[in-house]
């Protein structure tokens, strides 16, 4: 269990530094930059908003514990600059190792339902990792279309 604990720790502490990097050097107009204003794109600032929102939910499902979330909200997201998304960075790691922590054999294997599904601790978890990961690509994306324009 330790074994895997540490692995997921890992495999999430990359992706967040990953979203450090793209963040790296922007503004916060780049950072609240939208490919196709107007029309159905997110800017890096939503798009991490919503990763690291839904990394909560997904992870906290993993050990049954139910949070509030207003998902859409997450996609309005503006920020003032760079700052503002690496202290939401730091706080979601914090929170979330904690809920790692947590995880046991009993927890992975339990059916846990949330609104419109109910899946095993260990698909919650596993889900959390490859919608991180989906994002970070997108706003890697996002930010190279803002440099090319």
């Amino acid at each position: 269990m330790d074994a895997l604990k540490t692995a997921t720790k890992d495999v999430l502490a990359a992706q967040k530094q990953a979203m450090r990097d793209v963040i790296s050097g922007l503004d916060a107009e780049a950072l609240n930059w939208k490919p196709l204003d107007g029309q159905d794109t997110n800017s890096i600032a939503a798009l991490f908003a919503h990763a690291l929102d839904a990394e909560r939910f997904l992870i906290a499902a993993a050990v049954d514990v139910t949070l509030d979330r207003d998902r859409e909200a997450q996609f309005r997201v503006k920020v003032e600059s760079a700052d503002d998304l690496l202290a939401l960075i730091d706080r979601t790691e914090t929170e979330v190792n904690g809920w790692i922590d947590a995880l046991t054999p009993e927890f992975l294997a339990a059916e846990i339902a949330r609104p419109n599904r109910t899946r095993t601790g260990a698909w919650w978890l596993l889900h959390a990792i490859e919608h991180s990961n989906e994002h970070v690509g997108q706003a890697l994306l996002t930010r190279q279309l803002y440099e090319a324009r």
